[in-house]
């Protein structure tokens, strides 16, 4: 299916496969509920079509990740910052084919989704998710090691689905900036996340067990 867009515009055309590996290393991360504090809408995929690259993103404010993947085509000097409710897109998914074609279409006011003989059009809103700043104010070169690090496992867990984003047998690249910064994880130049550390009540602020391993190492004994 081939979409017809009617102004400027930027296409994606990819596998069914690409496009579910990449729409589902982000949603994980998006949030189930909307947060009034938050300084965009949170249960959004936000989408960017910038430098004829294309941009997904999904935070539920404690985490957040981000693909990037080439766009086929853009109107000259395109670009675009939107957002559309994640389920929107979600519920899709499971229907696309591995090996189907898929179209996505990223207009300044709705996104096009066409893949078999489907043609879905849904209503974006601009962007003003301010990722760059967190991603700006953890990616430095002067890694701190930490040897513990308390982290909702949960969250951990919202990594899984990016490794169909990586080259066989190629393992996620993790940095640990310290026990009160994110966690950071990349897949090369495709897939990165940033994870908060977890307080833990009852402990004031970020504190650590003293000795975490105690209770394990006594099985060595």
């Amino acid at each position: 299916m081939t979409i017809t867009v009617t102004g400027p515009a930027a296409l994606l055309h990819t596998s069914g496969a690409r496009f579910k590996a990449l729409t589902r290393a982000v949603i994980p991360f998006v949030a189930e509920h909307e947060d009034a504090t938050a300084p965009a809408p949170i249960t959004h995929l936000h989408i960017e079509a910038v430098n004829n690259e294309l941009l997904l993103i999904g935070t539920d404010r404690k985490t957040l990740a981000i693909v990037r993947q080439p766009l086929t085509a853009a109107s000259a000097k395109f670009a675009v910052r939107v957002s559309v409710p994640a389920n929107a897109i979600g519920r899709h998914l499971d229907d696309i084919n591995n090996k189907t074609r898929v179209s996505l279409a990223i207009e300044p006011r709705k996104i096009t989704l066409a893949y078999g003989r489907t043609e879905a059009h849904i209503p974006a809103r601009p962007s003003e998710l301010p990722w760059r700043s967190a991603i700006t104010d953890n990616l430095t070169s002067d890694d701190v090691l930490t040897d513990r690090f308390m982290i909702d496992a949960s969250h951990l867990a919202r990594l899984g689905p990016a490794k169909a984003l990586a080259k066989p047998r190629k393992p996620m690249n993790i940095h640990l900036r310290g026990s009160d910064r994110p966690l950071i994880a990349t897949a090369g130049g495709t897939f990165l996340a940033l994870i908060m550390p977890r307080v833990i009540p009852g402990h004031p602020g970020a504190t650590l067990p003293d000795q975490p391993l105690d209770s394990w190492l006594d099985l060595l004994d």
